[in-house]
């Protein structure tokens, strides 16, 4: 049964892979939004502030799912990572010449090795940011969830960077957080009355907000960054 999966799983992501080389000029682009974090985490962002902003009906509960969706995103970029750690290790697409993937000009068999590709922690990020937005509003939520199937996973998947069942697995923890842990969490802050806070305390709460947003735009790169070259200090 596993072997079936498994077989599956590459079959598919060899076929999604299968088109590279055929569009060069297409290859480039879309090479440029998979590593470019303004289509990612920064669209994502914008989804965010705008539906923030935008909320003209049920302001409260709206506010309160998107902070709560803001939590979601800093745990899920956390639970993707630790999985990455402790699951078995699983060697991306491009790692092994062997399978067949067609590989882009702009990768080698060396990118991201010894990063594990089971789950992918962008998809669980992604997919838990869209359906968090979602659950606070459903048009924008839309958008979102269309952004990290063909902006966020499906060129990942493509490039050889995951395999289809590592996109698979990073959505449904997403989606699994988001749904349980956004309405219990958006329930504390309407009690709490944070959205109120943040009327009134405008000059604290926004900044602080907004360096959190900034963060999960970017996968917490800078603080990852900071404390690795702090530890190297330290040493």
């Amino acid at each position: 049964m596993l072997a079936s999966v498994a077989a599956l799983d590459l079959h598919i992501s060899l076929f999604v892979n299968s088109a590279m080389g055929s569009l060069p000029t297409l290859d480039q682009l879309l090479h440029i939004v998979e590593r470019n974090s303004l289509f990612k985490g920064v669209f994502s962002m914008m989804l965010f502030w705008g539906l923030w902003f935008a909320a003209s009906r049920d302001v409260a509960r709206i506010h309160a799912r998107l902070l709560a969706t803001l939590v979601v995103a800093v745990l899920a970029v956390a639970v993707g990572r630790t999985l990455a750690m402790v699951l078995p290790y699983r060697p991306r697409p491009i790692h092994d010449p062997d399978l067949g993937f067609l590989l882009h000009s702009g990768l080698s068999h060396e990118t991201l090795d010894g990063w594990s590709s089971m789950p992918s922690d962008h998809a669980v990020l992604y997919f838990a940011l869209a359906t968090g937005i979602f659950l606070a509003h459903r048009a924008v939520g839309a958008v979102a969830l269309l952004h990290a199937v063909f902006i966020i996973c499906l060129p990942r998947i493509y490039f050889g960077l995951h395999y289809t069942g590592d996109i698979v697995a990073g959505a449904i923890i997403g989606i699994a957080m988001a749904l349980v842990l956004v309405p219990v969490l958006a329930r504390q802050f309407q009690r709490l009355d944070l959205p109120g806070y943040a009327a009134s305390h405008g000059g604290l709460f926004y900044p602080a907000v907004f360096f959190v947003t900034w963060q999960v735009a970017l996968m917490f790169g800078p603080v990852r960054d900071l404390l690795r070259d702090l530890a190297a200090a330290l040493v």
